[in-house]
Formats: structure tokens, sequence, C-alpha cells
């Protein structure tokens, strides 16, 4: 599987800003605050806020590239708090496919 490209994948995350979407495990939801200098912020429905730095995100990215996962359980070793990321990373590809936006 390719590997998506960071800049790219920011550029979508900040058009997405503002907007209350479902983690990638579906039980929860969150609130993709700011997309700042290489840098996510969400806030849970409940909890703090939490901050993602380039390095966690690149290696969301570098993971699913690799497997393909959309699971959070298989991104444990990577960060704890993937499921934010997954949830973006899954309306990317949705949105890029060429097969779903002809």
């Amino acid at each position: 599987m390719d590997k998506i490209d960071f800049d790219s994948f920011m550029a979508f995350c900040k058009r997405m800003e503002g907007q209350k979407l479902p983690t990638a495990g579906g039980e929860a939801q969150f609130t993709l605050k700011s997309v700042q200098n290489e840098k996510l912020i969400f806030v849970p429905t409940i909890g703090n806020p939490r901050h993602h730095q380039k390095r966690y995100i690149e290696s969301v990215l570098d993971h699913y590239a690799r497997t393909g996962s959309l699971s959070p359980s298989d991104y444990r070793d990577v960060t704890r708090n993937a499921s934010y990321i997954l949830a973006l990373v899954n309306r990317y590809v949705l949105k890029s496919s060429p097969y779903l936006n002809p």
C-alpha cells in the first residue's frame, strides 16, 4: 500500500478542522479542533484535548502503509490515541479513491 503523503494529509485535515467525527473504533466522537504547524489537536466528547505531533502522525501513516489496518488496537505500539488519526486516515483514503470519486 502506498504511503500517505504527510503534507497532503495535513492539508486534508485542515479542511476537516472544526468538524465532529466518530473515532476509528466508532465508540466515541471527537472534534478536530486545530491543525497547526505539523500538529493536530483533537477534543474528545469527554476529556481533555489530545495533541499529536508530527512524529506520531507519521508513525500512524507509516504503519497504515505497511498494514492497511484501520483498527486502533493494531497501533498500540505506535500511540494509544491512534483512533483519532485513523478516523481521518479513513476519510482521506475514501476521499482520494478514484473508485469512489470518479
